[in-house]
């Protein structure tokens, strides 16, 4: 990613989508893709692992207590696994890594504290339904208040948690609505789709047991052995975790594309290829923008400073990077610390001005500016060439600014007949009575620095005066 790609907007930097990805497709046209995700070799071989681990725990109970105890433990690491996985899933997807074989190693893995977290967020809303029904004793409020929770809150209140790593703002009634608000309408298809994908975990795996059960059992009879009767029931149980599984991932797959569709709208820093395939992938710079998705998580959960470390580490590797520096400008910015906010901004601008990018350099003249009217670049050198690219950009007044007072303030300085052209440019633009004083400026500016580069300017401008000035008495009465 080159640096001059990020300098043309020094104080506006976008977070959220640098990759130049095509519009994604709406995720209501992908539900076939996300049925197959879970075929995916990854996504397969997970689950196959996961579920022959709970099939095969209770082999532990021969070991007595001490069994029973490494079976809870074994069964607690399957789901542990198993949803922090699933949550890995979202966040990959929600960042452009659509195919789970294709996950790269991002400096950030996704929490381990998330499936707890996750079940607070459960455990919170069936305290609320709970009281809901105490307090109304209506069966129709509850389920009202069972589908706003879990039918419509819960998908917002994931999304929230993945983007924030919080549970306070996960079930922020704010933050859920805002997340449903960014979305837009397409949420309620999304809540649907969520919601069948759930009754299909739960009636599939249901489905699986029931059939399963009478299969076993006509096997058994059919065989006459209680050898048979047990391979069915692990096999019985295989299928069912395998199911549930199956489907939880689905779901997972669902709502991560679903936030990497309103990338852009919640704020998401896209760091894959998206649907891409090919050279396309490896021309993304996952460091880059696995940084920048990290630094983006730090700022949405209020660690600003954390996030202003994180550049400033890779600062230290690449100093003259510009993309960088707007970045941490940004960070600085947001942070609110003046003093930190002026060194660098004198530091980015003499890199700007090194680089020839004096015209890129104004949105952070103006914002320093804006600050301080008063305010004027340290090095004195970087006020002329910062003054001609506001009048370049069509921004007289920032110019004017920018040259106040520099003769009184600098009187020996070799700039001051440039200052007077730029001034005197200024003045001509304005027209009017400044006119008069723009051509008293150019003749002061030719008979005091006759040899200056700027006087030559000036003289060419004189001349161009005085032939508009001669144009009218030449024309026919």
């Amino acid at each position: 990613m080159s640096n001059a790609s990020h300098a043309s907007s020094p104080g506006t930097v976008n977070w959220s989508a640098e990759a130049g990805l095509p519009p994604a497709t709406p995720f209501w046209q992908r539900v076939p893709k996300f049925f197959l995700l879970p075929f995916d070799r990854t996504v397969a071989t997970r689950i196959l692992v996961l579920s022959a681990a709970a099939v095969l725990s209770p082999l532990a109970l021969m070991l007595g207590f001490v069994g029973f105890l490494l079976m809870l433990v074994v069964l607690f690491g399957v789901v542990l696994v198993g949803a922090q996985f699933g949550f890995t899933i979202i966040e990959r997807s929600s960042q452009g890594f659509l195919r789970p074989a294709e996950y790269p190693a991002i400096q950030t893995e996704t929490s381990w504290a998330r499936p707890f977290k996750y079940v607070a967020i459960n455990v919170i809303f069936m305290l609320v339904l709970v009281a809901i029904v105490i307090v109304t004793t209506s069966e129709t409020l509850a389920w009202v208040a069972w589908v706003l929770l879990f039918g419509i809150a819960m998908p917002a209140a994931v999304m929230r948690l993945v983007l924030t790593g919080s549970i306070g703002r996960a079930i922020s009634p704010g933050g859920i609505v805002e997340v449903i608000g960014r979305i837009g309408k397409p949420y309620i298809a999304l809540c649907v789709f969520v919601f069948f994908a759930d009754l299909c975990r739960t009636y599939g795996t249901g489905l699986i047991a029931g059939a399963g059960g009478i299969g076993t059992a006509m096997t058994a009879a059919a065989g006459g052995g209680k050898a048979s009767l047990g391979a069915g029931i692990f096999v019985l149980m295989f299928l069912i975790v395998a199911g549930f599984w199956y489907f939880t991932y689905m779901m997972c797959a669902l709502i991560g594309y679903a936030m990497f569709q309103y990338a852009d709208a919640l704020e998401i820093t896209v760091i894959g290829p998206g649907e891409t395939r090919g050279p396309a992938t490896r021309r993304v710079d996952v460091k880059a923008r696995s940084r920048d998705a990290m630094v983006a998580k730090m700022v949405a959960s209020g660690d600003v400073k954390e996030a202003i470390d994180v550049i400033n580490d890779d600062l230290r590797d690449r100093p003259h990077d510009l993309s960088l520096h707007a970045r941490l400008h940004k960070l600085l910015l947001h942070e609110g610390y003046r003093p930190r906010i002026e060194d660098h901004t004198e530091k980015y601008l003499t890199l700007l001005m090194k680089t020839d990018n004096a015209r890129e350099a104004i949105p952070l003249v103006e914002e320093a500016l804006g600050r301080d009217s008063a305010w004027s670049p340290r090095t004195v050198e970087h006020v002329v060439p910062l003054a001609r690219a506001a009048l370049a950009a069509s921004k007289p007044q920032l110019a004017a600014q920018l040259i106040r007072g520099f003769d009184k303030k600098h009187r020996m300085h070799p700039d001051i007949p440039a200052v007077y052209l730029i001034g005197a440019q200024i003045m001509l633009q304005q027209g009017g009575s400044a006119a008069t004083q723009a051509r008293a400026i150019l003749e002061h500016l030719v008979q005091k620095y006759p040899d200056d580069a700027a006087a030559s300017e000036g003289r060419r401008t004189l001349e161009r005066l005085d032939r508009l000035a001669a144009t009218p008495s030449t024309l026919p009465r």
